[in-house]
């Protein structure tokens, strides 16, 4: 660790008597920081401790020194129990990804650990129906910006099409069991997951070039990935979207798709 602050308020939470645990996690867990990139960590302290806190108090940032403007070095955030079992329920891959890669450095009653293993696992049972609602999603934005642009919405048109290139980018990490990073997942994290180059081509230019051309390409290309995924019932599209009008199904629809 190059910033002797950032080892020093490391230091001081992970001593603190209310500490349970600490991780890295973030670029410099990774292995992908620039040199002027800070330092995230997650510090894991009793229930007791935590709900004491104000908000304010729940993140240490640490500045760099003699800088202006400021500039963070380390941004640490402080979790207790409960608020690792809501995010254990929650359906967003921002809740999860951090924890695929993160580094537990103190672990004094050895929960941390089996909180970052349980936080990073991808719910498999539910990854087909993850599948589908984003491929629903994909197929109704498109549907409505080709809609807009009949109507001469150029605006709305170019929301959707954003929307349905965001359904596609989330829909491709979901088919390989991977929860989608909120950042920098075009670079390396695509690259680590070995995406194929026609793929990576069509989602680029899904992203880049977001015209109702390019996302009909992505939406047939993106089928096709789920039929080879196992996932036929992509060719009955109307059934499956009528499917999530079914009451038991409801749940499902708002915590994989809407959210």
């Amino acid at each position: 660790m190059h910033e002797p602050a950032v080892r020093s308020s490391i230091d001081a939470l992970i001593a603190h008597h209310a500490t349970l645990g600490f991780t890295f996690c973030g670029s410099r867990a990774v292995g992908w920081a620039t040199p002027e990139a800070d330092y995230d960590g997650f510090v894991h302290v009793t229930r007791e401790h935590y709900r004491s806190l104000g908000v304010e108090g729940t993140q240490v940032l640490v500045f760099a020194e003699d800088e202006t403007p400021k500039r963070v070095i380390g941004d640490f955030s402080l979790f207790s129990d409960e608020v690792l079992e809501e995010a254990l329920r929650s359906p967003l891959d921002i809740d999860h990804w951090p924890w695929v890669d993160a580094v537990v450095v103190a672990d004094k009653d050895g929960t941390l650990t089996r909180w970052r293993d349980e936080l990073a696992a991808f719910p498999e049972e539910t990854r087909r129906e993850r599948a589908m609602h984003r491929y629903i999603a994909l197929a109704i934005a498109l549907h409505y910006a080709i809609s807009d642009d009949v109507r001469g919405f150029e605006m709305d048109r170019q929301i959707n099409l954003h929307r349905a290139a965001l359904a596609a980018v989330h829909l491709w990490f979901t088919l390989r069991g991977r929860w989608a990073p909120p950042l920098r997942w075009l670079t390396r994290e695509i690259e680590r997951l070995e995406i194929r180059p026609d793929t990576r081509a069509v989602l680029e230019g899904a992203v880049l070039n977001p015209s109702i051309e390019m996302l009909t390409h992505v939406r047939d290309h993106m089928k096709s990935d789920m039929r080879h995924s196992g996932i036929p019932e992509v060719d009955d599209l109307r059934r499956e979207f009528f499917k999530t009008f079914l009451p038991e199904r409801r749940a499902a629809v708002y915590r994989d798709s809407h959210l």
